[in-house]
């Protein structure tokens, strides 16, 4: 082990960790013995115990503990050569590179191998009958306005087809919740999100309404259509590879909120759309996909709160959905296991 007085020493130590030996000493520890693959003691051993022995936070040393575990075992079972892992390196060098606020390779990356998917499952857990979360995606905006249940959340020179969507809030129970905001997003009848158009000035297919309190709430929009995730970086090349598209089914995002209740984010999908069992980002949930239907009269149009005139193409979209939320105390239950 390095004495102070080494670690001081100009013939020993660099001017860098002389000036950072002012303000810290770091803990060293004594290499009392060699590593070696296929002995009683690896180089897995030698990095836990290194980790062991310094390492002060009790969950940040199980994290890694069990990071190094299974990353030593995957190279252990499929042996990776230097090429390869030189390719791997590379990858996720590109990775970080062409990374921008609306295409994070890396959290694509999570997403297309399903790893984003999986943790909102662990830290999300749903009682029998309560609706799926899913992640938010890259697209959400904190600048949605505020409007009434019914209000149109599509500018009026948004492309595509005239949509209805309602909606009720229950709690496991089947009684309506109170206090439910629920926040919507989605992508144009183009598959377009506005922060996608360069000349975007104001937030457009968006919107936060506050339920009545049945839970009850609805507006009017835009039927979605498909798009495709960004695939002109490294992971699009992924999904070459494995011999997968990039795009994704028809949707629409959800944030549903309540007090006492397990916040939800989800996204759902019409029955009709194509991609559904193929989604490259593992959001598609059985449960999420749901029958629309089309309305062709025009006295339920005025109902529903469209203008004489508005509908063009001669129908209206109606999407309803039911909703199921568990309260905070049911969520942590199933965590505990209870």
């Amino acid at each position: 082990m390095a004495s102070i007085q080494q670690m001081k020493n100009p013939l020993l130590v660099g001017k860098a960790i002389r000036a950072q030996l002012e303000n810290e000493i770091p803990q060293d520890l004594p290499l009392d013995k060699d590593f070696k693959e296929g002995t009683g003691y690896t180089i897995t051993d030698h990095v836990n115990g290194l980790h062991t022995a310094l390492c002060k936070d009790p969950r940040t040393l199980e994290l890694y503990t069990s990071l190094v575990n299974h990353l030593h075992a995957f190279a252990r079972e499929t042996k990776p050569t230097h090429a390869e892992w030189t390719k791997a390196v590379e990858f996720l060098t590109r990775a970080g590179k062409e990374s921008t606020e609306f295409k994070n390779e890396f959290v694509l990356l999570s997403d297309c191998l399903g790893f984003s998917a999986l943790i909102d499952e662990i830290n999300h857990p749903k009682p029998p009958g309560c609706t799926d979360s899913c992640e938010p995606g890259p697209f959400f905006t904190s600048d949605a306005p505020e409007v009434p249940s019914g209000s149109s959340l599509a500018k009026d020179y948004t492309t595509g087809e005239p949509m209805f969507f309602s909606a009720t809030v229950k709690d496991t129970k089947g009684q309506g919740i109170q206090g439910v905001k629920a926040e919507m997003w989605q992508a144009d009848g183009d598959g377009v999100y506005d922060v996608q158009y360069p000349d975007r000035e104001e937030p457009n297919d968006r919107g936060r309404i506050v339920a009545d309190p049945s839970g009850n709430f609805s507006y009017r929009g835009i039927l979605p259509t498909a798009y495709p995730i960004p695939d002109d970086g490294p992971i699009g090349d992924v999904l070459k590879a494995l011999g997968r598209h990039p795009h994704r089914s028809s949707h629409l995002h959800f944030t549903i909120t309540a007090p006492g209740y397990d916040d939800l984010t989800t996204a759902l999908y019409p029955s009709h759309s194509p991609f559904l069992g193929t989604d490259p980002v593992f959001a598609t949930k059985k449960s999420l996909v749901t029958d629309l239907r089309e309305e062709h009269d025009p006295q339920k149009w005025v109902q529903m709160g469209f203008s004489e005139g508005q509908v063009k193409n001669g129908r209206v979209w109606v999407w309803t959905y039911d909703f199921v939320l568990p309260t905070v105390e049911e969520v942590e239950a199933l965590k505990k296991g209870k």
